[in-house]
């Protein structure tokens, strides 16, 4: 990686990619831009807007990445893109995310689109996708996590991320009591700020309805988001005000619920029915770690859970490990094929696990094998979780079991 925008700006300009007419979100934060991206995507789509996406990372497939539509990309059409920029580029080094992105803005190009939905990889000030100007910002929330990168406290990642701010434009905070450096930084550029608890809000008021309100006068309720989670509601309403602070973008209120139930991602405590319950989430951090057992307590309390864990080395390991204290019945552990995983000898040494007695594997899916195993009761659930790179062969291999069938 080297944040450095001067590279894939020069590229951008000799590929001949301009300044789009159709509007731009932008999506930053910690946790829940993915979420975020997608149920944006989904009511947007509803109300009748061709809508082109671009996440990260992927989990089955690159492809993923950019959606047209909810539509993957096709293979032959993002090879061809990759081939322009190579050809393009000359000695102009890029990184693996600056092709991803390119590919994705000339992809947009050969598209009638009303709406481009532009994820951050990673902060946002010094992010690829920041060198395209977006008409509303969303900042999903802060946490502690990429600290070699963005900084060691709060104060400082928030900096990062307030970068996709830009003047005279919309910015969505979805959380409350942002940081003081966003909000300086905010004053200093005149970015509008809309933030929860202040600008807008949701109640819940059953388990599926809930209500969503705004200092403009809407007040409306609302079905459940198809992905599961009260985090889930918090970025419904997040994806409802950025499109109301959209000029010239208007939604279909007969819709809006289509579009939040038929909101879908991958890995966002996904639930597998296959003989027993099986949750995939690529929770990676404490904060998303705390959605995620929150959410197991919610939706099936006093189970026995059964982890199926592996971990990127440059994570908060000892705090993710120390917040997983007394919920997992028996934990299967294994390393990961990424190349930035913790070697699977530094993780069954790691000190929380000498009073778990955790059961090693030598990879995830034998790990996920060996903690079915041991849920016998029905009612028991395995969970996926630590890493995309957790979730990925997990996913794969339930999904050619389910084709096979």
């Amino acid at each position: 990686m080297d944040f450095n925008l001067s590279r894939i700006k020069n590229v951008a300009k000799k590929l001949n990619i301009k300044k789009s007419s159709a509007k731009i979100f932008t999506v930053a934060g910690t946790n829940g831009k993915g979420s975020t991206v997608a149920i944006l995507e989904s009511l947007l789509i509803e109300s009748g807007y061709s809508v082109g996406s671009y996440t990260s990372p992927h989990i089955l497939e690159f492809n993923e990445r950019i959606k047209i539509n909810k539509l993957h990309s096709e293979t032959d059409d993002i090879c061809k893109v990759f081939e322009d920029i190579e050809k393009c580029r000359g000695d102009i080094t890029l990184t693996f995310f600056e092709f991803s992105t390119l590919a994705a803005f000339l992809l947009f190009q050969k598209k009638d689109l009303d709406i481009i939905i532009l994820e951050v990889g990673l902060g946002g000030r010094l992010d690829a996708v920041n060198i395209f100007d977006p008409d509303v910002s969303i900042i999903t929330n802060i946490g502690l996590d990429h600290t070699e990168v963005l900084g060691n406290d709060l104060e400082k990642i928030a900096y990062e991320k307030s970068g996709i701010m830009r003047p005279n434009k919309p910015t969505v905070i979805g959380y409350q009591n942002p940081q003081n450096s966003l909000l300086q930084y905010s004053n200093e550029i005149g970015s509008v700020l809309y933030i929860l608890g202040k600008d807008y809000n949701f109640d819940l008021k059953d388990n599926e309805k809930w209500l969503f309100n705004n200092s403009s006068g809407i007040n409306l309720e609302h079905s459940n988001p198809g992905i599961k989670g009260k985090i889930q509601i918090n970025n419904a309403a997040t994806a409802l005000q950025a499109i109301y602070c959209c000029e010239g973008i208007s939604l279909n209120r007969a819709k809006i619920d289509d579009g939040l139930k038929n909101s879908k991602i991958f890995g966002r405590f996904q639930i597998i029915e296959d003989g027993h319950i099986t949750i995939l989430d690529i929770a990676h951090n404490t904060q998303s770690l705390g959605i995620l057992f929150n959410n197991l307590k919610k939706y099936f309390p006093d189970r026995n859970y059964h982890a199926v864990f592996s971990v990127l080395k440059d994570k908060d390991i000892n705090g993710m490990l120390e917040l997983s204290k007394n919920i997992f019945k028996s934990w299967h552990i294994s390393s990961n094929e990424s190349d930035r995983a913790l070697e699977l000898e530094s993780l069954k040494n790691n000190t929380f696990f000498k009073s778990e007695n955790p059961k090693v594997y030598n990879n995830i899916f034998e790990a996920y094998n060996g903690a079915n195993r041991q849920a016998e009761n029905k009612n028991d659930i395995t969970v996926v979780f630590g890493s995309s790179h957790t979730v990925a062969p997990i996913l794969k291999k339930i999904n050619e079991r389910k084709f096979k069938k």
